[in-house]
């Protein structure tokens, strides 16, 4: 009787031990203007959520997501990468296309340099709307891996950020909703309706819905309460965004996670990617979209 006893204290013992060691993953969101991003969320909170979240569900509706997360994905940097296209010279009003294409570039390499200034000043456009071959020129220009896709839905969009990759899209706006709350983060925070480049990076599944996460460059300086950008990780709902990529422009600007294991991967396993030669036939077969 007293071996079986000391058996179970050993074995609570253990248990307790095992408990008090579980770690808490934080969130790995990269902020701009060296916001940091080092969130220790309470255990109680997370206790709340549905196991293998990584967002308390206070948060969650604080955002107005909902209430339980079930999936994430977050193809984030451990550095700044957003850009808001306000502060891009005079062209700003303009300049989505080389704001969305320079994130993406900063993305792709970390020693990425340059400005949307600059990529304006190679592909000046008169100051204009930029085009989407415009982006794939300059993404070819700074050597970054990228494929062309024509959209086929919801599924292509989420199998892509999944590899580990981000897409520029050239979107009708028109297509989201407009949300003025100031402490949400889903859907349009500003007036502008039409074309317009915006960088997905992951999606959010909540309460059974998906959210695709964005770096929609149109900010402006606006921010939420903590300091960080409106643009930065906003979240738009998954039949609005497939709306606004069908109706304007149908692609997706695919660039590669710039590893050559993933690269590889991404590229074996899917047959609707392209290699380069296949690429530059496609491009010139494809309209061309407009964004501002």
């Amino acid at each position: 009787m007293k071996k079986n006893f000391l058996k179970s204290l050993v074995a609570l013992v253990a248990s307790a031990t095992f408990l008090a060691n579980t770690s808490v993953l934080a969130d790995n969101s990269v902020y701009a203007k060296n916001i940091s991003s080092n969130k220790s969320y309470n255990v109680t909170q997370l206790a709340k959520s549905k196991a293998g979240t990584t967002i308390p569900r206070s948060t969650l509706e604080k955002w107005g997501l909902g209430e339980y997360e079930s999936e994430h994905i977050s193809n984030n940097k451990p550095y700044s990468w957003y850009i808001d296209q306000g502060n891009t010279g005079a062209y700003s009003n303009n300049n989505c296309g080389p704001s969305s294409t320079t994130m993406a570039l900063k993305w792709y390499n970390s020693n990425f340099s340059k400005t949307a200034e600059d990529a304006r000043n190679t592909y000046l456009e008169g100051g204009g709307w930029w085009r989407t071959t415009d982006v794939t020129n300059y993404l070819s220009l700074n050597n970054a891996k990228y494929s062309v896709i024509e959209n086929s839905g919801e599924n292509l969009l989420k199998s892509t950020l999944k590899r580990g990759n981000i897409v520029i899209l050239c979107i009708d706006t028109s297509y989201l909703s407009y949300n003025d709350n100031p402490q949400q983060r889903v859907g349009r925070f500003y007036d502008y309706e039409g074309g317009h480049f915006i960088v997905v990076k992951g999606y959010i599944v909540v309460d059974g819905k998906t959210y695709f996460e964005t770096y929609d460059p149109n900010n402006w300086d606006e921010t939420y309460s903590d300091g960080q950008p409106k643009g930065q990780d906003r979240y738009y709902a998954d039949n609005e965004l497939m709306n606004g990529i069908s109706n304007w422009w149908n692609y997706l600007i695919v660039v590669n996670n710039n590893t050559a294991s993933s690269r590889n991967s991404f590229i074996e396993n899917n047959n609707m990617m392209q290699n380069k030669a296949n690429a530059e036939t496609r491009l010139s077969k494809i309209k061309v979209g407009y964004g501002k």
